[in-house]
């Protein structure tokens, strides 16, 4: 009897193993061009949405402070903190454009290097991949 339900069990599993995600759920393409810029409000930081927008649940912003002048590590590797999440109708999110975003970040301090990454998540929850690291020092 044991050997007959192993004999099932075995011819009916097909060995595979897979990401549990469903296979029809796409994750979006990851921003590569975002760039940050010193502004009077702050830090301004741009990138474009790769592919078609309508897509999008919500873009993830996260942000990483260096204090170059006191006793942090440079070559450490760094934390990044969530400073904001938003969807893509939100008025924070500037439009320059089609598919051209831009973000004020107005928390900053002068004399401090900061890094930013951005996320895209889609309707179904998948998100991309983290976009390229953009640096900037804020006089």
């Amino acid at each position: 009897m044991t050997v007959v339900f192993s004999l099932t069990v075995f011819c009916l599993s097909c060995g595979k193993k897979a990401d549990p995600r469903c296979p029809h759920i796409s994750c979006p393409a990851a921003v590569s061009d975002l760039s940050a810029f010193p502004d009077d409000h702050g830090v301004k930081l741009r990138w474009s949405i790769p592919g078609k927008d309508t897509d999008i649940d919500h873009i993830s912003i996260f942000k990483n402070e260096l204090d170059i002048g006191g006793g942090s590590c440079p070559g450490c590797p760094r934390k990044y903190s969530l400073i904001a999440k938003l969807s893509p109708g939100d008025p924070k999110l500037m439009r320059e454009g089609e598919n051209r975003i831009m973000y004020y970040d107005t928390h900053v301090k002068s004399g401090n290097l900061y890094s930013y990454k951005v996320l895209i998540c889609n309707l179904s929850g998948a998100c991309s991949a983290e976009s390229n690291v953009a640096e900037i020092k804020v006089p």
